[in-house]
């Protein structure tokens, strides 16, 4: 039974209902939300979902950033797909620009360059050899060498995948829109352990970027089965590094025309010593 304002339910008839296996529910607002979520824990119960708590042993130390193309190649250990890249000095830039295939992106590196766009730290679409050697040039007032990488021009959605680590409920799996929307729409969701391709997709399928993923007024659908490869790439790595993982940052996955893949284009991994 509804009220359609909390306080013109009185409590003699609340605790009638009560007795009789009725429920009371107190405005009509909060009902509706109390019914949506009893469906979704009635629809978990259907599933026979479970949770697991993923919690390091220990609290950490103060953690450490991994510079990015050593966050990138840990990942890929783990079947994260990343661009074709390059760690050179600055001085090698366009060449190494010219064997990777233009048009390119060149970053400065280093674990203290965890904002790289904001410290202006990046170069995108670059397309000769000049363009290259003078990216490398301004560059290299940032740090003393460079990642070259392949620039994907295909995307057609921008993913947030990422891992934190809460002091209650230990690690978590995050998902939302990525690149200039994730501060911007602020959509996201968060999952607990265990987590499995169906519960991944079911996930991304509530965000409002969802709707860039099944092709958006013409545009063609994304990758969604690669992404969601991507995202359990990635909790593979955070259960194995359970101990000293404090942080994993995928912002953005380049998600790309379904059967071409999707792709991580920047990487930020912190490790407790």
């Amino acid at each position: 039974m509804i009220s359609s304002l909390p306080e013109s339910l009185p409590a003699a008839t609340r605790e009638r209902c009560l007795d009789a296996g009725v429920v009371p529910l107190q405005g009509q607002r909060e009902a509706l939300e109390a019914l949506d979520l009893a469906g979704a824990v009635g629809a978990a119960w259907q599933r026979g979902a479970s949770v697991e708590l993923r919690r390091p042993r220990a609290p950490g130390a103060q953690p450490r950033a991994l510079g990015e193309h050593d966050a990138k190649a840990a990942l890929a250990a783990y079947g994260v797909r990343v661009p074709r890249s390059a760690l050179v000095r600055p001085r090698d830039a366009a060449g190494a620009a010219e064997a990777l295939g233009f048009p390119v992106v060149v970053k400065a590196t280093g674990a203290a360059l965890e904002h790289k766009s904001e410290a202006g730290g990046v170069v995108l679409n670059v397309r000769s050899a000049a363009e290259a050697a003078q990216a490398a040039q301004r560059l290299s007032q940032l740090s003393d060498s460079l990642l070259i990488e392949e620039m994907i021009t295909d995307g057609v959605a921008e993913v947030l995948v990422g891992v934190t680590v809460d002091p209650q409920f230990g690690q978590l799996l995050v998902l939302g829109a990525g690149g200039v929307l994730t501060e911007l729409l602020r959509d996201s969701v968060t999952l607990l352990p265990p987590w499995d391709a169906a519960s991944i997709e079911a996930a991304l399928r509530s965000l409002r970027v969802a709707k860039l993923l099944s092709g958006f007024r013409g545009r063609p659908a994304g990758d969604v089965p690669a992404l969601v490869q991507t995202a359990l790439a990635c909790a593979r790595y955070a259960q194995a590094n359970l101990e000293t993982l404090a942080e994993l940052d995928i912002n953005p996955v380049i998600v790309r025309p379904a059967g071409l893949g999707a792709v991580a284009v920047d990487a930020l991994i912190r490790l407790a010593e």
